[in-house]
């Protein structure tokens, strides 16, 4: 059985491909951010504060038949400029310096009633009455066989 299921696995690679060669050319202090983007491409993300710092992601997914996908590898490559759009630092990380987060299950509550399904269902009951008894109105019309308002020329 074990044997059938790693016969049916398969590897996915996934954002930017790693190319060591490639980031031989990038030097600190004088590659430009026009540079790196036509090296490398554009980032799969950007920092949002911060000195401006472009990430790379990539990785490889194994996924097997009945199996959920899993992360065999996966690398990160961090590249942060100057104001004048110089690379200032070029880091790279591998899976071994990530580290597991813990997703919250926490709900943030809402403000106002929490109804069921009948009390929501009930609860618009009476909201069509008949514009005779002063109540609201389902209809778009002044009195009792009156002209529709908000219809010109009717």
């Amino acid at each position: 059985m074990a044997l059938l299921i790693a016969a049916c696995a398969t590897t996915v690679p996934r954002g930017h491909l790693k190319e060591d060669e490639t980031l031989t050319n990038i030097k600190i202090g004088a590659t430009t951010r026009d540079e790196v983007q036509k090296l490398l491409g554009s980032p799969s993300s950007e920092s949002t504060f911060g000195p401006p710092t472009w990430y790379y992601v990539s990785s490889i997914h194994e996924n097997r038949s009945i199996m959920p996908t899993k992360v065999v590898d996966q690398h990160v490559i961090e590249i942060a400029f100057d104001a004048g759009g110089v690379v200032t630092s070029l880091k790279q990380y591998t899976m071994a310096d990530g580290k597991e987060v813990e997703i919250a299950s926490q709900e943030t509550p809402t403000e106002g009633q929490k109804l069921g399904f009948f009390e929501q269902i009930l609860a618009n009951l009476g909201r069509f009455n008949n514009t005779d008894t002063g109540g609201a109105s389902n209809s778009h019309t002044h009195g009792t066989g009156g002209t529709p308002t908000g219809y010109p020329g009717r």
